[in-house]
C-alpha cells in the first residue's frame, strides 16, 4: 500500500482544527507557548502567519487526510538560520508517518527556501522527538539545564543543530525529493 503525503496551506477555515490539535495534552505539554481557547484569536493568528515572510506553515496530509502541521520560521534572515515545528493532531493517517514528514520539510527549508542551517529546541521529556533529531541528521548541540518554565516546572531544553550540507549528505536515505509544495528540488 503507498500513501501520498501532501501539505496544504492553512486556512482561516482550519481555526478549529488547529486549536483542538495544539490543546491536545500530548501536544500542548511539548510546546513552548501556551495556546489560549479562542477561535477568533486562532483564526487571526492563520491569517497574519499567512502574510509573514519569515514563516512558512502548512497542515500534513496523508492520503488526503488532515493529520498534522508543520512550520518553519526563519530566525536570523540574514545568516541564513531557521527553526522547524511539527505536531501530528490526527493518527488516521498512515502511522509511522512521523519521520518521514521531515523529508520534504527539510527539503524546503534548504533548497526552496535557501536556508543555511536549522536550529530546535526540544523538551528533554520529549523523547519520541529527541530520538528523531539525531535521526534525521541533527548534531546534539547540548542541554540548557534548567532553561524554560512549562506549567510551573523547570525544564531541560536539548539543542540541535542541521546544516544544509548535513540534510544533503543523508536525504537520499529518505528517498523523498520534493519540497512541501510539491517541487522536486535538489539533486535526485
Amino acid at each position: 500500500m503507498t500513501s501520498a503525503l501532501t501539505f496544504r496551506l492553512p486556512t482561516p477555515d482550519d481555526a478549529e482544527l488547529l486549536l483542538t490539535w495544539r490543546r491536545l495534552p500530548e501536544i500542548a505539554e511539548q510546546s513552548f507557548s501556551e495556546v489560549p481557547d479562542d477561535i477568533d484569536r486562532q483564526r487571526a493568528w492563520i491569517d497574519r502567519s499567512n502574510a509573514r515572510t519569515d514563516y512558512v506553515h502548512r497542515i500534513i496530509q496523508v492520503d488526503g487526510i488532515d493529520v498534522g502541521y508543520g512550520s518553519v520560521t526563519i530566525t536570523q534572515v540574514d545568516w541564513k538560520i531557521g527553526t522547524i515545528g511539527v505536531y501530528m493532531g490526527d493518527r488516521r493517517g498512515r502511522t509511522g508517518i512521523g519521520a518521514l514528514n521531515f523529508a520534504p520539510m527539510l527539503n524546503h527549508c534548504f533548497h526552496t527556501l535557501g536556508l543555511r542551517k536549522l536550529v530546535n529546541q526540544v523538551f528533554s521529556s520529549n523523547d519520541r522527538v529527541l530520538k528523531g533529531q539525531t535521526m534525521l541528521g541533527y548534531r546534539h548541540v547540548g542541554v540548557l539545564r534548567e532553561h524554560a518554565v512549562k506549567n510551573g516546572e523547570v525544564k531541560d531544553v536539548h539543542l540541535f543543530e542541521m546544516l544544509a550540507a548535513d540534510w544533503a549528505a543523508v536525504r537520499h536515505r529518505f528517498g523523498i525529493f520534493y519540497d512541501m509544495d510539491g517541487r522536486m528540488v535538489g539533486d535526485v
